[in-house]
Parts: structure tokens; sequence; C-alpha cells
């Protein structure tokens, strides 16, 4: 399948290039040759003469999800009193992936499949110019194993009691994370971004720049099956979790050039998140019911036993207030206040002839919180590729 994709992927550069180059394309083509020189200082920045890129990518990642939500948990449990702390954590295994990138001047895109780790793919599109860029990466992948830890007061003792351990979901939770990100560089005459992350110019001489970028980050975090109950009910209820944040600040970046044809490139970039909404679904349960029932009635008379195959969820609204006088909203939007994040880089490029090799790591990290529900999510990944540049 991943090498069908590539083929296609390649099949698609090329014959539109051949087809519409001489109608259309040749003058887009034109504007990008164009504009990766113009106004450069070319003792500092020059730009390659054939303008296509071809990379065969390999990308190791890894994404540390944590949730803690707090319940009346003497509503529900006889041997607890007050509240059960509960966190879940998801940290997936460090995950491998194999890919295909191809452009022109900076302008591709790319697609990678997993070989192992977290059953998972990579779409990335890429587009950088002289003074800006706009880079769309998209990782989705399931896990069936998230790590618990809870604690709670026992009702006789008053003593905290304390655990952990794997919690087996019986039907996986998915996780998707979408992060577009985009700059402006003050010093886009002897400093290139392009040159440490796609390689379609070339960084002759050391040089930095002060810069300003935004993000815009969704992620959506979704286990609400039935199967999944008794997970559902630990989280206070809450099967699936939206995230969008959109978040600008300063940063600076350096370009080392030690030798002809390497460059060592870093880039620090503090972040403010102004605008951060989080939705929130709610589900009631067959599970809870029971649970409830049975500590009301200790012997109810007529009910049937609920087995984790019986588990049934459905959306908390509605009629459901009247059985369930605790029944949540279905859905709950919520804005969070103004918060701080980052987004730090690192790229390592070395050029020889018409090839090249490069290798970057990025660091992300996204907290949320919703009532007595908070979480943060950290996202790094490591990126190799070697390339070739090919003419038109």
């Amino acid at each position: 399948a991943f090498m069908k994709k590539s083929i296609i992927l390649l099949a698609l550069f090329f014959s539109i290039n051949a087809a519409a180059q001489p109608v259309i394309l040749k003058k887009v083509m034109q504007f990008l040759d164009t504009m990766c020189v113009n106004g450069l200082d070319h003792r500092y920045i020059d730009a390659p003469e054939k303008p296509w890129q071809i990379m065969v990518q390999g990308n190791v990642n890894q994404t540390d999800l944590k949730m803690e939500s707090t319940i009346n948990g003497a509503a529900m449990f006889s041997d607890v009193k007050g509240n059960v702390w509960w966190q879940s954590r998801v940290r997936t295994d460090v995950s491998s992936y194999v890919g295909l990138w191809a452009g022109y001047r900076g302008y591709g895109l790319g697609y990678s499949v997993n070989v192992g780790g977290d059953k998972g793919s990579i779409f990335k599109i890429g587009a950088t110019g002289g003074a800006y860029g706009v880079n769309l990466r998209i990782h989705k992948f399931k896990t069936e194993e998230p790590s618990i830890k809870f604690r709670y007061n026992d009702i006789v003792t008053n003593q905290p009691v304390e655990g952990g351990g794997t919690f087996d979901l019986l039907d996986a939770m998915d996780i998707k994370t979408i992060t577009l990100d985009a700059y402006y560089l003050f010093n886009r005459k002897k400093f290139s971004y392009c040159a440490a992350y796609d390689q379609s110019v070339f960084q002759k001489r050391s040089a930095c720049s002060f810069m300003v970028g935004a993000m815009y980050y969704n992620s959506t975090i979704s286990y609400d099956q039935g199967l999944n109950a008794d997970f559902i009910l630990m989280m206070d209820d809450i099967g699936k979790i939206k995230q969008t944040q959109i978040s600008i600040g300063p940063g600076y970046a350096y370009n080392f050039v030690p030798c002809k044809g390497l460059l060592i490139s870093a880039l620090a970039m503090p972040m403010v998140t102004l605008y951060n909404r989080l939705d929130a679904w709610h589900y009631n349960s067959n599970l809870r019911k029971a649970i409830v029932a049975d500590l009301d009635n200790p012997v109810p008379e007529e009910e049937p036993d609920i087995t984790v195959f019986d588990y049934i969820i459905y959306p908390s609204e509605g009629a459901d207030k009247i059985t369930y006088p605790e029944a949540k909203d279905y859905k709950v939007s919520r804005h969070g206040k103004v918060s701080f994040t980052f987004d730090a880089r690192l790229s390592l490029t070395y050029n020889f002839g018409d090839w090249f090799v490069n290798a970057y790591a990025q660091l992300y990290r996204f907290p949320f919180k919703y009532d007595s529900t908070t979480g943060n999510l950290h996202d790094w990944f490591v990126n190799a590729c070697f390339g070739i540049r090919l003419y038109s």
C-alpha cells in the first residue's frame, strides 16, 4: 500500500509538470524561481540550479497524553469516602514511519506510514518561501492499553488507598492531532529557514534571525464506544474530547555553518495561546445505572446481571436527567483562559552535489482543562531524509 501511494505521489508531481508546464504551471514555476532568489544576499544564501527535491523519509515519534479527573466516588462505590482521583496516560511506544516527500522550491507534500509502534500515519504539506513558511502535519493513531492511577479514602479506615496499572480497553481509543504552523522572518536576506527544513536553498554562511510565528492545533481523543463504559465512567462520564488552540509568539533562530555543505539550525519560540476551546461529550450507560441501583437497593428485584458485553452508552441529555439527575449535557464547549506553550526545533543538514541528508527534531506541548478533568499532550518527533535535486 505504501509503495502504491508513493508511486502515485511521484506520478502526480511529474505528470502535472509534464502536461501543464507549457501553460499555467510554467508561469507558476517561474514565479517561484524568482521568489526563491529575489532580494537575497548571495554571500549567505544561494538557490540550487535543480529546483525539484525528492526525499525518502524516516520518522520516529512519541506522543504522551495525560488526562486526570475527579469523580464523586461515594455516590457509586460502597467502600469509598468522598471523591476518587483518576489519571489515565497514553504514552505510545517510540513509533517508526517510512515515507516519501516531493516538492518544487520548497512547496510540496509527503505521506508516511507506520512500520512499528502506534499503528498510525502521518501526512505533511509544506510551503516555505524566503521570508515565510507554512507547515501542516496530521498524525493519527490508536491505543488499547492506557496506564492508569487512582486514589481515594477508604470509608472504614479513612486512609488513602492508591493503585494503578494497565487498563485494557475493549475498543481502541482513537487519537488524531492536526498541527499547522506558520512563521515570518525578519532577516530573510541572510537567514534561510528553507535551507534547514526542506533543502530548497543553501545556507553558505552562519546567520540568525528574529521571527514571529503562529500555530493552529487541533486534537480529538475518542473512546466513546459501549465496551468502554467503565473507562468513560471513571473519566467523569466523558467519552470524547476535542481541543482547538491558536497561539502566537516571537522566536529566534540560528543557522550555524561550520564548514561547506554542513548546516546546524536551532529555533526556540515561546507562544501565548489566545484561543483555547475544548468540547467534551458526556455519556450515560447501563453500567452506571446498575452501580447506582445496587447501592440504593442491595438486592434489586429482577435486575439482570450486567456483563462487559452488555455495556451500552448513550448521550447524557433530555429524559436521562429524570432517572439520572446528575446527568451532564451531552456536548459542552468551554473557552479557556490565556495560556502558554512553546515550539522548539533542531535541524542538521549536509549537502554534497545534487544529494543531501537531513535530520530534524521538533517538540510540542498542549495543555487543556475542563471542570475536574485536566490534561496535557506532549508530542515529539525526529525526521530524517535522504534526497536528490532534479531538473524539471
